[in-house]
Protein backbone atom coordinates (compact mmCIF):
# COMPACT_ATOMS: atom_id res chain seq x y z
CA UNK A 1 0.00 0.00 0.00
CA UNK A 2 1.14 3.57 -0.54
CA UNK A 3 2.10 5.73 2.31
CA UNK A 4 0.43 9.14 1.90
CA UNK A 5 3.10 11.74 1.87
CA UNK A 6 1.38 12.88 5.25
CA UNK A 7 2.62 9.92 6.72
CA UNK A 8 5.97 10.04 5.17
CA UNK A 9 6.01 13.97 6.57
CA UNK A 10 5.26 12.32 10.13
CA UNK A 11 7.62 9.53 9.94
CA UNK A 12 10.41 11.89 9.83
CA UNK A 13 9.24 13.80 12.82
CA UNK A 14 9.35 10.52 14.84
CA UNK A 15 12.41 9.80 13.24
CA UNK A 16 13.68 13.54 14.54
CA UNK A 17 12.76 12.40 18.01
CA UNK A 18 14.60 9.47 17.84
CA UNK A 19 11.64 7.32 17.65
CA UNK A 20 11.43 7.44 21.22
CA UNK A 21 7.89 8.01 22.69
CA UNK A 22 8.61 9.81 25.55
CA UNK A 23 11.34 12.02 23.39
CA UNK A 24 7.59 12.87 21.30
CA UNK A 25 5.34 13.44 24.28
CA UNK A 26 6.80 15.24 26.77
CA UNK A 27 9.75 17.26 24.64
CA UNK A 28 8.20 17.10 21.11
CA UNK A 29 4.57 18.93 23.14
CA UNK A 30 6.20 21.44 24.54
CA UNK A 31 8.14 22.59 21.68
CA UNK A 32 5.25 22.69 20.23
CA UNK A 33 3.84 25.07 23.31
CA UNK A 34 6.79 27.13 23.56
CA UNK A 35 6.93 27.52 19.43
CA UNK A 36 3.25 28.40 19.26
CA UNK A 37 3.31 30.32 22.37
CA UNK A 38 6.18 32.53 21.07
CA UNK A 39 6.13 32.15 17.62
CA UNK A 40 2.63 34.29 17.73
CA UNK A 41 2.72 36.02 20.61
CA UNK A 42 5.67 38.13 20.02
CA UNK A 43 4.03 39.73 16.72
CA UNK A 44 1.19 41.71 19.64
CA UNK A 45 4.58 42.03 21.64
CA UNK A 46 6.11 44.25 19.08
CA UNK A 47 2.59 46.48 19.10
CA UNK A 48 2.79 46.21 22.82
CA UNK A 49 6.65 47.28 23.28
CA UNK A 50 6.60 50.11 20.81
CA UNK A 51 3.30 51.09 19.88
CA UNK A 52 3.56 50.84 16.87
CA UNK A 53 2.39 49.81 13.73
CA UNK A 54 -0.06 53.20 15.11
CA UNK A 55 -3.35 52.11 12.75
CA UNK A 56 -3.14 48.86 14.93
CA UNK A 57 -4.48 51.28 18.01
CA UNK A 58 -8.36 51.54 16.03
CA UNK A 59 -8.11 48.24 16.64
CA UNK A 60 -7.62 48.08 20.70
CA UNK A 61 -10.82 47.58 22.43
CA UNK A 62 -10.35 49.57 25.38
CA UNK A 63 -9.65 53.25 25.05
CA UNK A 64 -7.66 55.84 27.09
CA UNK A 65 -5.35 53.15 27.98
CA UNK A 66 -2.36 54.93 30.39
CA UNK A 67 -0.22 52.27 30.98
CA UNK A 68 0.09 51.37 26.77
CA UNK A 69 2.74 51.01 24.98
CA UNK A 70 3.78 48.64 28.12
CA UNK A 71 7.23 49.56 29.82
CA UNK A 72 10.53 47.65 29.35
CA UNK A 73 9.98 47.05 33.19
CA UNK A 74 6.57 45.35 32.57
CA UNK A 75 8.07 43.67 29.94
CA UNK A 76 10.83 41.75 32.37
CA UNK A 77 8.31 41.19 34.83
CA UNK A 78 6.23 39.47 32.46
CA UNK A 79 9.18 37.42 31.03
CA UNK A 80 9.90 36.03 34.54
CA UNK A 81 6.92 34.79 35.37
CA UNK A 82 5.98 33.61 31.74
CA UNK A 83 9.18 31.30 31.53
CA UNK A 84 8.63 29.96 34.94
CA UNK A 85 5.14 28.98 34.16
CA UNK A 86 6.30 27.34 30.81
CA UNK A 87 9.03 25.65 32.80
CA UNK A 88 6.19 23.62 34.95
CA UNK A 89 4.64 22.79 31.85
CA UNK A 90 7.81 20.00 31.78
CA UNK A 91 6.61 17.88 34.83
CA UNK A 92 3.22 17.88 34.10
CA UNK A 93 4.04 15.98 30.62
CA UNK A 94 5.90 14.01 32.47
CA UNK A 95 3.34 13.27 34.95
CA UNK A 96 0.89 12.58 32.10
CA UNK A 97 3.20 10.43 29.62
CA UNK A 98 3.55 7.76 32.78
CA UNK A 99 0.08 8.10 34.08
CA UNK A 100 -0.79 7.37 30.54
CA UNK A 101 1.18 4.30 30.04
CA UNK A 102 -1.09 2.22 32.62
CA UNK A 103 -4.16 2.64 30.21
CA UNK A 104 -4.20 1.14 26.23
CA UNK A 105 -0.99 2.51 24.63
CA UNK A 106 -2.18 3.93 21.17
CA UNK A 107 0.11 4.55 18.61
CA UNK A 108 2.80 7.06 18.09
CA UNK A 109 3.54 6.13 14.29
CA UNK A 110 0.25 5.57 12.40
CA UNK A 111 -1.49 9.05 11.45
CA UNK A 112 -5.32 8.79 12.18
CA UNK A 113 -8.24 9.93 9.49
CA UNK A 114 -9.27 12.89 9.04
CA UNK A 115 -12.51 12.74 10.98
CA UNK A 116 -10.83 10.85 13.64
CA UNK A 117 -9.27 14.19 14.64
CA UNK A 118 -11.77 16.89 13.68
CA UNK A 119 -13.94 14.35 16.60
CA UNK A 120 -11.59 14.74 19.05
CA UNK A 121 -10.89 18.23 18.72
CA UNK A 122 -14.19 19.00 19.05
CA UNK A 123 -14.24 16.73 22.21
CA UNK A 124 -11.50 18.85 23.36
CA UNK A 125 -13.40 22.07 22.76
CA UNK A 126 -16.49 20.44 25.24
CA UNK A 127 -13.67 19.34 27.20
CA UNK A 128 -12.01 22.39 27.34
CA UNK A 129 -15.08 24.70 28.04
CA UNK A 130 -16.02 22.70 31.25
CA UNK A 131 -13.11 22.29 33.03
CA UNK A 132 -11.69 25.57 32.03
CA UNK A 133 -15.36 27.54 33.45
CA UNK A 134 -15.58 25.84 37.15
CA UNK A 135 -11.57 26.12 37.27
CA UNK A 136 -11.99 29.47 36.54
CA UNK A 137 -14.70 30.55 38.21
CA UNK A 138 -13.37 29.12 41.33
CA UNK A 139 -10.61 30.74 41.76
CA UNK A 140 -12.65 34.06 41.58
CA UNK A 141 -15.25 33.06 44.10
CA UNK A 142 -13.43 31.33 46.71
CA UNK A 143 -11.87 34.99 47.20
CA UNK A 144 -9.39 35.17 50.11
CA UNK A 145 -7.80 31.96 49.11
CA UNK A 146 -7.61 31.55 45.78
CA UNK A 147 -8.38 34.91 44.34
CA UNK A 148 -6.28 37.73 46.61
CA UNK A 149 -3.69 34.45 47.11
CA UNK A 150 -3.84 33.34 43.43
CA UNK A 151 -5.52 34.46 40.34
CA UNK A 152 -4.87 38.38 41.30
CA UNK A 153 -1.67 38.30 39.90
CA UNK A 154 -3.23 37.34 36.20
CA UNK A 155 -5.59 40.55 36.89
CA UNK A 156 -3.06 43.01 37.63
CA UNK A 157 -3.46 43.44 33.49
CA UNK A 158 -7.03 45.54 33.07
CA UNK A 159 -6.39 45.58 29.69
CA UNK A 160 -4.96 42.72 28.67
CA UNK A 161 -2.18 41.73 26.50
CA UNK A 162 -1.28 38.43 24.31
CA UNK A 163 1.88 37.25 26.24
CA UNK A 164 0.38 38.01 29.41
CA UNK A 165 -2.32 35.52 28.74
CA UNK A 166 0.01 33.37 31.30
CA UNK A 167 1.24 36.01 33.71
CA UNK A 168 0.26 33.98 36.67
CA UNK A 169 0.92 31.68 39.81
CA UNK A 170 1.92 28.32 38.99
CA UNK A 171 -0.89 26.77 40.32
CA UNK A 172 -3.45 28.49 38.34
CA UNK A 173 -0.70 27.65 35.59
CA UNK A 174 -1.62 24.17 36.52
CA UNK A 175 -5.46 24.20 36.86
CA UNK A 176 -6.42 26.60 34.91
CA UNK A 177 -4.37 26.70 31.54
CA UNK A 178 -2.55 23.15 31.79
CA UNK A 179 -5.43 20.36 32.94
CA UNK A 180 -8.33 22.23 30.65
CA UNK A 181 -6.17 22.62 27.51
CA UNK A 182 -4.70 18.42 28.30
CA UNK A 183 -7.79 16.78 29.99
CA UNK A 184 -9.64 16.39 26.37
CA UNK A 185 -6.21 14.19 24.87
CA UNK A 186 -5.93 12.39 27.92
CA UNK A 187 -8.96 11.03 28.14
CA UNK A 188 -9.44 10.07 24.60
CA UNK A 189 -5.82 8.66 24.32
CA UNK A 190 -5.39 10.57 21.34
CA UNK A 191 -2.73 10.66 18.77
CA UNK A 192 0.49 13.04 19.57
CA UNK A 193 -0.01 15.03 16.64
CA UNK A 194 -3.75 15.58 16.95
CA UNK A 195 -3.03 16.74 20.21
CA UNK A 196 -0.33 19.10 19.00
CA UNK A 197 -2.60 20.54 16.34
CA UNK A 198 -5.59 21.29 19.48
CA UNK A 199 -2.35 22.88 20.94
CA UNK A 200 -1.61 25.32 18.62
CA UNK A 201 -5.17 25.65 18.27
CA UNK A 202 -5.44 26.41 22.00
CA UNK A 203 -2.40 28.50 22.51
CA UNK A 204 -3.15 31.01 19.50
CA UNK A 205 -6.73 31.66 20.62
CA UNK A 206 -5.61 32.59 24.06
CA UNK A 207 -2.85 35.05 22.98
CA UNK A 208 -5.33 36.26 20.41
CA UNK A 209 -8.40 36.77 22.86
CA UNK A 210 -5.59 38.40 25.80
CA UNK A 211 -4.57 40.62 22.73
CA UNK A 212 -6.68 43.78 23.94
CA UNK A 213 -7.29 44.15 20.30
CA UNK A 214 -10.23 42.93 17.68
CA UNK A 215 -8.58 41.83 15.11
CA UNK A 216 -10.33 41.32 11.74
CA UNK A 217 -10.18 37.66 10.66
CA UNK A 218 -9.45 36.49 14.32
CA UNK A 219 -11.65 35.21 16.65
CA UNK A 220 -13.43 37.55 18.90
CA UNK A 221 -11.58 38.95 21.68
CA UNK A 222 -13.96 41.13 23.19
CA UNK A 223 -15.96 38.68 25.25
CA UNK A 224 -12.76 37.83 27.45
CA UNK A 225 -11.50 41.53 27.50
CA UNK A 226 -14.49 42.35 29.24
CA UNK A 227 -13.87 39.56 32.00
CA UNK A 228 -10.45 41.53 32.51
CA UNK A 229 -12.17 45.05 32.61
CA UNK A 230 -15.28 43.11 34.63
CA UNK A 231 -13.99 40.44 36.66
CA UNK A 232 -16.84 38.64 37.51
CA UNK A 233 -18.29 37.82 33.97
CA UNK A 234 -17.32 35.59 30.91
CA UNK A 235 -15.13 32.57 32.86
CA UNK A 236 -15.73 30.06 30.09
CA UNK A 237 -14.03 29.75 26.88
CA UNK A 238 -16.77 29.37 24.72
CA UNK A 239 -19.93 31.20 26.31
CA UNK A 240 -21.72 28.00 26.61
CA UNK A 241 -21.66 27.90 30.32
CA UNK A 242 -21.38 31.81 30.96
CA UNK A 243 -25.13 31.63 29.47
CA UNK A 244 -26.12 28.39 31.30
CA UNK A 245 -24.91 29.99 34.92
CA UNK A 246 -25.77 33.37 33.93
CA UNK A 247 -22.43 34.47 34.38
CA UNK A 248 -22.39 36.68 30.65
CA UNK A 249 -25.69 38.77 31.22
CA UNK A 250 -24.55 42.57 31.87
CA UNK A 251 -22.19 41.18 29.00
CA UNK A 252 -24.92 40.30 27.02
CA UNK A 253 -26.66 43.88 27.23
CA UNK A 254 -22.88 45.67 26.45
CA UNK A 255 -21.84 47.19 22.59
CA UNK A 256 -18.59 44.97 23.86
CA UNK A 257 -21.10 42.34 23.28
CA UNK A 258 -22.94 43.38 19.81
CA UNK A 259 -19.58 43.91 18.52
CA UNK A 260 -18.28 39.87 19.62
CA UNK A 261 -17.44 38.50 16.20
CA UNK A 262 -15.26 37.95 14.14
CA UNK A 263 -14.52 40.25 12.03
CA UNK A 264 -14.86 39.97 7.43
CA UNK A 265 -13.71 43.34 6.71
CA UNK A 266 -10.67 45.86 7.34
CA UNK A 267 -13.14 48.42 10.16
CA UNK A 268 -12.17 48.19 13.27
CA UNK A 269 -15.57 47.11 15.14
CA UNK A 270 -16.10 50.13 16.87
CA UNK A 271 -17.13 51.99 14.00
CA UNK A 272 -18.99 48.71 12.55
CA UNK A 273 -20.94 48.78 15.78
CA UNK A 274 -21.03 51.70 17.71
Amino acid sequence: MEISWAQTQWNEVVEFFGNDRFNIIVWGTFLVSFCSYWGFGLLFTYVDLTGKPKFMWKYKIQDNVKSYPISKEQFVDLLKILFINQSVIIPCLMIAYYVDKWGPVTTIHALPTISTAMTHIFFYMIAIEITFYYAHRMLHYIYHFFYKRIHKKHHTWIPPIAIAATYCHPIEQIISNIIPTLIGPFILSSHILVQWIWLMIATVTTLVTHSGYHIHFLVSSEAHDFHHLKFNYNFGVLGILDYFHGTDGIFRNSKQATRHRTLWSFTPAKILFP
